[in-house]
This record gives C-alpha cells, sequence and structure tokens, in this order.
C-alpha cells in the first residue's frame, strides 16, 4: 500500500478581513513554496497512451499518514519507469508518485464538477502526478459531463478512472476521456450512455441525432490512440449502431451496450488490445499499488462537502445578489456615514466571491482586487472627494474582480489565453447585476423619500435630531427627518469637485456644486435637495 501523506491545502474563508490579507498569503504562498521540496513529476506507465491537453482549490479532503514520507526532489531524468507487466510499473525514482483522488459518486451535477476541477487546479499547482476518479454514478447532467470532460483534458499529468460499481451514461463519457480505466472485478458495470430528457423520456430524433454527433466527435478527437474506445462509446450510445470486431459481434442493433469490469478487460485484433478497461482491481489502493508499487505512491483524497452544494446555489443566483448588493452599497454611498445596508451590501458581494471560489474558478486574487477596489472608492468618498482617478480605479479594480473571479482560469494560463466564450457568462453576469442594481436604484429614488425610512437612513449618522436649525428661511427639522430646505447656508467641509461633504448646524450632508467647483472652508448655500445629496452653490454676503 502507498504512503497516504497530508499535504497542506491552502485556502481561507473568504471574510472582509481575510480578503483583506488576500494578497499577502498570495505572496506568503510563493514563498513557502520556494522553501518546500519540489514534488517533481513521475513517468507514467509506459503502457498509458496520454491524451492531448492544454497547456496551461472546509477543504473537502480526507488524509491518513502511514508514515511521514517526503519526496525527494527529482529532475524529469531522474524519474524514470519501466513496465514489467501489465499494469505494473517499476519506479527507480525515490520520489513517489502524488495522486490525487476524487469522487464521482452519485448524480453527475454541478458539485461534482466543482470538486473535480478545484482538485484539478490544485493538482496542476502542486505538480502531481495523476488524477484518479473514484466512480458510482448511475449518469446526469449532459452540459456539466461536457466541462468535466474538458477541465479533464487540462490536466497535464496522467488520469484515470476507476469503475468501483457504475459507469452508466454520463459517467461512461467521463470515464472515457481519462487515459485508463480500471473495474472492480464481479459487480462493475459500464455502458448505457444514450442521451434522454431530464425526465428520463425519448427526445427528439433530430437533436438526438444532433447530440449523438457531437459526443462521438467530441470521443474521437479524446481517445486518440486508443483503437476500440470511440467505437465503445458509439455503441453504449447508438442502438443503430453495430460494433463488430473481426467476426465477432460485440454489439448487435436495436440495443445498447453495457459492459461488465471482466468484458471491458478482454482483448481482441492483431495484435490484441484490450476493448475498454487497462485492467481490474479490488480497490483503488490496490490499483496504486499496482501501478506504482509498494510505498511507490502517496494519495490525497477529495470529499464532495456541503460547501460545493452551497456554491451551486449561490452560483446559480449571482446575478441577483451582485445586483442587490451593488444597490445596497449605492445606497449607503448616497447617505452620510457608514451603516447597515453598507455591511450587508458587502457581505452579499463577498458571498458570490466566497462561492465562485469554492465551485473551482476563483483564487485568492479576485478577492484582493475586490478589497482594493473597495479601498479606492473609500479613497474617493472620503479622502480624495472629487478626484476622478480614485473613482475609476475603484470602479475597474471592483468590477473586475468578479469577471475575473466568474472566469475559469487555470494554473499557468493568462488572462491573454482566456477565449472570449470563457468570458461571455461572466460578463454577462455583471450586466445583469448593474441592470438589476440600477432598476432598484431608480425605484429607490423614486419611492424611498416617501417612507418613514428615508428620514433615518439619510440622517441617522449625519443630523441629530435636535441639531438642525432654520437659516436664511429654512424650516427647522421637527418631526419627520428630512434634508435642509433650499435657502439653507453651511460650510464646504471638503472641496467640491463637483462632489464633496458640507456641514450645516453640526451635521455633514454628501453635496455637488451646482457650479464649478467649491473650496473647503467656503460658504455654501442649498439650491436644491435631490435624492439623497444636495445641490449647493458658493453662499454670497
Amino acid at each position: 500500500m502507498g504512503v497516504v501523506r497530508n499535504c497542506r491545502y491552502r485556502r481561507v474563508k473568504i471574510t472582509t478581513l481575510n480578503a483583506f490579507l488576500a494578497g499577502c498569503l498570495i505572496l506568503a504562498r510563493g514563498l513557502n513554496a520556494a522553501n518546500e521540496p519540489a514534488n517533481a513529476g513521475a513517468a507514467p506507465p509506459e503502457n498509458v497512451s496520454p491524451i492531448a491537453t492544454a497547456a496551461p482549490a472546509d477543504s473537502g479532503r480526507s488524509v491518513v499518514s502511514e508514515k511521514p514520507t517526503i519526496p525527494a526532489t527529482n529532475t524529469p531524468d531522474e524519474t524514470k519507469a519501466t513496465t514489467q507487466a501489465p499494469g505494473t510499473v517499476t519506479r527507480t525514482s525515490s520520489s513517489p508518485a502524488a495522486v490525487y483522488v476524487v469522487p464521482i459518486h452519485g448524480e453527475i451535477s454541478t458539485p461534482q464538477l466543482y470538486i473535480l476541477r478545484r482538485a484539478l487546479k490544485e493538482a496542476i499547482e502542486n505538480h502531481a502526478d495523476a488524477v484518479v476518479l473514484d466512480m458510482d454514478t448511475l449518469g446526469g447532467e449532459m452540459s456539466v459531463m461536457v466541462d468535466m470532460m474538458d477541465a479533464l483534458s487540462k490536466f497535464p499529468g496522467h488520469t484515470y478512472t476507476y469503475v468501483d460499481d457504475k459507469a452508466l451514461s454520463a459517467g461512461s463519457f467521463i470515464a472515457s476521456a481519462t487515459n485508463e480505466i480500471y473495474l472492480k472485478p464481479g459487480s462493475s458495470t459500464i455502458g448505457a450512455a444514450a442521451a434522454v430528457s431530464s425526465e428520463g423520456t425519448d427526445i427528439d430524433s433530430t437533436m438526438k441525432l444532433k447530440i449523438d454527433s457531437y459526443m462521438e466527435a467530441k470521443v474521437r478527437g479524446m481517445t486518440a490512440g486508443k483503437r476500440y474506445r470511440a467505437d465503445v462509446q458509439r455503441a453504449m450510445m447508438d442502438e443503430d449502431f453495430e460494433f463488430k470486431i473481426g467476426d465477432t459481434v460485440i454489439k448487435p442493433k436495436g440495443e445498447l451496450l453495457t459492459l461488465t469490469g471482466e468484458e471491458a478487460c478482454k482483448t481482441y485484433g492483431q495484435p490484441p488490445e484490450k476493448l475498454l478497461g487497462a485492467g481490474l482491481a479490488p480497490d483503488i489502493g490496490a490499483l496504486l499499488t499496482k501501478l506504482y508499487g509498494p510505498n511507490g505512491f502517496t494519495m490525497t483524497e477529495f470529499n464532495l462537502s456541503w460547501s460545493e452544494q452551497l456554491a451551486k446555489w449561490i452560483n446559480s443566483v449571482a446575478p441577483i445578489l451582485m445586483g442587490a448588493g451593488i444597490l445596497l452599497l449605492l445606497l449607503e454611498f448616497k447617505a452620510p456615514g457608514f451603516g447597515l445596508p453598507g455591511i450587508v451590501g458587502i457581505g452579499l458581494l463577498i458571498i458570490v466571491l466566497a462561492g465562485q471560489y469554492v465551485a473551482g474558478l476563483s483564487g485568492y486574487e479576485p478577492a484582493a482586487l475586490f478589497v482594493l477596489g473597495l479601498i479606492f472608492l473609500v479613497l474617493e468618498l472620503f479622502v480624495f472627494t472629487g478626484s476622478v482617478l480614485c473613482g475609476v480605479l475603484g470602479i475597474v479594480s471592483f468590477f473586475a474582480s468578479f469577471v475575473w473571479a466568474m472566469t475559469d482560469v487555470w494554473p499557468g494560463q493568462s488572462f491573454g489565453g482566456v477565449t472570449v466564450d470563457a468570458l461571455a457568462q461572466p460578463v454577462l453576469n455583471l450586466a445583469l447585476a448593474l441592470f438589476i442594481a440600477g432598476v432598484g436604484f431608480a425605484l429607490a429614488l423614486r419611492f424611498l423619500p416617501k417612507t418613514s425610512f428615508y428620514g433615518r437612513l439619510v440622517n441617522q449618522t449625519a443630523v441629530p435630531r435636535d441639531s438642525l436649525v432654520a437659516t436664511s428661511g429654512g424650516a427647522a427639522a421637527t418631526g419627520a427627518l428630512t434634508l435642509p430646505d433650499p435657502g439653507v447656508r453651511g460650510v464646504a467641509v471638503t472641496d467640491l469637485r463637483p462632489l464633496g461633504e458640507i456641514e450645516i448646524a453640526g451635521g455633514r450632508f454628501q453635496a455637488r456644486a451646482v457650479h464649478g467647483q467649491i473650496n473647503r472652508g467656503a460658504a455654501v448655500e442649498v439650491v436644491e435637495r435631490k435624492d439623497f445629496a444636495l445641490a449647493v452653490k458658493n453662499a454670497k454676503d
């Protein structure tokens, strides 16, 4: 049995404080990586033909340690493997192979995609040698299945599927996207992959032809070098396809192919080659021992946790949460001080970022960019009031953080390598969020001033109930709290360029200069009450 070591899992809960420290954590990760022993990639078994790959995170993992083994640093030339017999590998390197095990259990749905994507990205970052899918599924969503197949193609190491019990329908397609398929003897099955509706009923014949054609081409592209795999997968999905090897009919017309573990590992043709499965193994530990030898590997197991289920819900309503968060921040910025709307708004936006993080889309960087954007906006509103630069930088950083968080960027891939298709959904989500926030803000400006909540929102931190006095014809505030009337005078406490703050009778208000700019300390006169702010001009003596 190989050594299962406890690998460090660098992850933080996304809170306001942790997000603020995210930049420091990124730097710390780099420094730690520089001081840790390298986990050099071990050579894969020679009987495994790699598929074409593209160049290029609650942890959800269970780890057990048999003994404290620290892999030695090896260069690719120092790590060698020679095949002695089918299914066995002799490693001459002193560094055990790093293997990640990911469960694909139950219905194929979004949480399975999240945990797979998270595991693959961490495996790439940690230079893991192999990823094993521990599969037991009846199938599931086609769109998720395709995304999982695409994710597997991005891993530069070797991928395996271990069919613990069944890999039916979508499960068989995902298995076909891995380098090798191993099965449990006696009870495992794989196949029955015809496309059906979400209710399990037959779909329109034309649509079925389109789906079958697309999936057949996709499997052919991902199984180059596997003599029978594409035809086996076609036989699993197309009842009209007769699958023959020589004079042997593997699957006649009129039915779908489903194979037992033993049937999947039968050999056909000249030279002999196994039909689909690379071999049989009673469990994953035995499989890895067979591949890499005793103590020839380290294994890290991931577990599907409640966080993936929560992330599925968060990401399904992400535009609504973003829109509500932006709306609350707009209302907060229009009112003096900082209170509940701002806190809730920031909280909603952090929840969105957390959902992307758990989904395996986002790392720490978007959270750091989000905090940077907030800092710029705070500087614009309260320190460098009226300076356009801080405001622009804040807005750009703020919105870019969400596009980045929702974009599927893989380790080693720069934003220059991200396709337009990958950016389309994040940009659409952001646009929908801005639309929701805009409509909500317009409705708030129209109806909120007519409510009793309006006075509390505007004046709860700005104007004491007994401090507002009437000057130059203005009315004193009695009963309900209101903004100062036109004609009331005050003094500018910041430069108005054209936005800034003024003070009237001990209370501070946001204000806008109607003409040019007004310097700090100048006397001002209220011209108009507008929305949550005041329009003012230089007061004449």
